[in-house]
């Protein structure tokens, strides 16, 4: 699918250059194909190729290699040409994860490439190229870039490197792109002496700078999340080195190629420029905004940006955990977790393609799903929530988007699964493997590990286990597959197992942590009749921790669901609302602008988590704007992919008005409410020709075939302001 050899260079070089010439009689549409073991850009005749960086993104390379393809038309002239390529280690062969693990791939850069001009070959990658140093001298995605534009640039040797072009595949997913530029918000000199750009927010990308006519020297960028006591902190960021430097002579531009940091501040040695000649590329997959969320509110408008925010930040390329220290994975508790989330801010649809496509290759023969995909751990295992992301985040996006593709794609992987996850039953409850449980929960008792909550592991696993099941059957009707009925008949085995170990007759559950009844309840382990009891504890027991939030990654998605569907909407509202540590508009008031790893990564005294591992951009928590998106704002796909709408908007305490938008497959879809003058408007709107229902408080569903609707009700008894 791709003519050219890959071609490296015999020396040990972090980031190089391989260089053509070729000349063209006439020209015409010229089409540029090109991939990389690494990273890489191309330029034409001095031009750069395309505004996509990290290219061609991280994949299980030798399974998986994404092919990009770009029109070069006005770059090529007739006569003489020059095809470059600069390729960097990227996280084909450069260092990766807190163990330093390094040539995870393979042992040397390559790149692979064809030019065609109306259809012709002028230019393939082979022995015949030229090769030689880069002014970037180095590049690392955790450790930064060090470009010199002062330094010889040696001839180097090209080599063919050996590489099986059967993993060759079409871009999958979208481009990372610089998608916005922030200005600096305050320049700071900080208690240290240190000199610091403050852009205002935290996000992934790089900072840009400009040097002037006179310069002549190096400046050193360092980059960090927070300041503590005023000063630049960087201790959360581990072994990442996160630093760039800039030697030239004269005015240049400057940003890094072949790395990102996490950052709102950026430390400055060197020099000391003026805050209009530095500024921040917003750098991560674009796509294609769908949802928003405005209440008026200034802590609650601050949180949603928050949420945004830590998806574009955690959108680079594949679903990671962070972008700031040396980890930034694809953990898949993580995105589970966020997915339908993050589905309703942007269409996520190609970016999930890609990932999927790495979740099927690194699934192991066993059936097992790794930790992180791509597998840079080789940790893989049929682990609750993350392991799970394998058959929860298919039928999400199935729901979402109604393309049964990520259903057929992946009932194969999900068959697989499952019979690895049964092997770790007994008598119907999973008893056996690994376990995050309830990760990073503030439910556990002083002087014990409690970073995994105190929720009992092999009841939650067994819930989760039960809730795929029943996912793996809904897949089957679709797909008409027959083992539809097996897996319902396993489920119903495996919840009665549930139920006779830890369900009392009344419906009580024996682990008495607001995650294990949110649990019980969102996913039926409780009959029917025994939910109103069990949802009284609950809400109970939110009470008595002052509705602040003590569940973690496993539980915290479905609390609020759990109570709101099940009679207690207000005391989910209260936990959403509730401005006290623990909680989401705490970590605001505490000057947060993405979605912290940790509860408390900041400490009410300002200071960060003394037990480490503190990321101040992590989405998980964000899972939250699912349930203001679905229960709040009412916005719901009523059948697969919008087919059929519901509205059922709820005003919630604390929030006097909200207005919803989601630009759904199917149309946008607009749902709002004001409370004013003891009244309160709903305004709804839905596509046309898409069959719709609108439920209103108390009221009878009204059935519509779209339009924009106005009803004007009474406020009283209604918990807003």
């Amino acid at each position: 699918m791709l003519k050219g050899d890959f071609i490296g260079v015999k020396e040990d070089a972090n980031v190089f250059v391989l260089e053509k010439r070729f000349a063209v009689k006439e020209t015409g549409r010229a089409i540029l194909r090109a991939t990389a073991l690494g990273l890489y850009f191309a330029e034409l005749n001095g031009a750069r190729v395309g505004d996509a960086f990290l290219t061609p993104g991280w994949t299980s390379y030798n399974k998986m290699l994404q092919v990009q393809e770009y029109d070069v038309t006005p770059l090529v002239k007739a006569g003489e040409n020059v095809l470059s390529f600069t390729v960097g280690e990227g996280w084909y062969k450069g260092r990766l994860t807190w163990v330093s693990k390094t040539c995870l791939y393979g042992e040397k850069s390559a790149v692979c490439a064809e030019l065609t001009v109306n259809g012709a070959a002028v230019a393939e990658t082979g022995a015949d190229w030229t090769a030689r140093e880069s002014a970037i001298r180095f590049s690392g995605i955790y450790d930064g870039e060090t470009v010199d534009l002062t330094c010889d640039r040696k001839a180097l040797t090209p080599c063919v490197v050996a590489f099986d072009k059967s993993a060759l595949a079409e871009q999958i997913g979208g481009y990372v792109r610089n998608t916005e530029r922030l200005a600096v918000k305050e320049v700071i000199h900080t208690p240290k002496g240190e000199l610091v750009y403050d852009f205002g927010q935290n996000i992934a990308g790089v900072a840009e700078i400009r040097t002037p006519e006179n310069f002549d020297g190096t400046i050193v960028m360092r980059f960090a999340e927070i300041l503590v006591d005023g000063n630049f902190y960087t201790d959360n960021l581990r072994s990442a080195k996160a630093t760039d430097s800039f030697t030239a002579k004269g005015a240049h531009t400057f940003s890094p190629e072949f790395t990102f940091h996490g950052f709102r501040y950026m430390k400055m040695e060197g020099a000391e420029l003026p805050a209009e000649s530095v500024s921040a590329l917003v750098r991560h997959t674009d796509m294609e905004r769908t949802g928003l969320i405005e209440t008026g509110d200034e802590l609650f408008d601050r949180f949603f940006q928050n949420v945004v925010w830590g998806q574009r930040g955690n959108f680079v390329d594949i679903p990671t955990d962070c972008p700031q220290r040396d980890e930034r994975l694809g953990w898949t508790g993580d995105i589970n977790a966020f997915c339908r989330t993050a589905a309703y801010n942007y269409d996520i649809r190609a970016f999930m393609k890609k990932w999927l496509a790495d979740v099927r290759n690194e699934q192991t023969e066993t059936g097992e799903i790794p930790h992180v995909v791509p597998d840079a751990l080789g940790w893989h295992g049929a682990d609750a929530l993350w392991s799970d992301a394998a058959v929860m985040i298919p039928w999400t996006l199935y729901q979402m988007y109604g393309d049964i593709s990520f259903l057929s794609e992946n009932f194969a992987m999900i068959k697989k699964y499952l019979a690895a996850k049964e092997a770790n039953t007994e008598n119907g409850l999973v008893v056996r493997g690994h376990e995050y449980a309830d990760w990073l929960a503030l439910d556990g008792e002083k002087f014990k590990d409690n970073i995994r909550g105190r929720t009992d592991r092999k009841f939650l696993t067994s819930v989760f286990y039960a809730a795929d099941l029943k996912i793996a059957a809904d897949i089957a009707a679709v797909l008409g597959d027959s083992s539809e009925k097996g897996y319902r008949r396993r489920r119903e085995e495996v919840i009665s197992a549930i139920r006779a170990e830890y369900v009392t007759p009344n419906g009580r559950v024996a682990s008495d942590t607001m995650t294990a009844q949110a649990l019980a309840l969102h996913f039926d382990i409780v009959p029917q009749e025994c939910k109103p009891a069990l949802v009284q504890v609950l809400a109970e027991n939110a009470a008595a921790h002052e509705y602040r939030v003590t569940t973690g990654f496993s539980g915290t998605p479905f609390l609020l669901f759990a109570l709101a569907d099940n009679g207690c909407f207000d005391t989910a509202c209260k936990i959403l609302m509730n401005e006290e540590y623990p909680g989401w508009l705490y970590e605001v008031k505490m000057g947060a602008t993405t979605v912290w790893e940790r509860w408390d990564s900041l400490t009410p005294d300002g200071k960060p988590n003394p037990d480490g591992m503190n990321s101040y951009n992590h989405y998980a928590y964000g899972s939250v704007m699912e349930f203001v998106y679905r229960r709040v704002a009412g916005i719901e796909a009523a059948a697969p992919g919008f087919e059929k709408i519901k509205v059922a908007p709820r005003p919630c305490e604390g929030l006097a008005r909200l207005r919803a938008e989601y630009d759904s497959v199917r149309g946008k879809i607009c749902s709002s409410y004001e409370c004013k003058d003891g009244k309160i408007v709903y305004r709804i709107r839905t596509p046309e020709g898409v069959p719709a229902q609108i439920c209103l408080p108390g009221e009878a569903p009204i059935e519509t075939d779209g339009g924009e609707f106005t009803y004007e009700r009474a406020a009283d008894g209604l918990p807003v302001g």
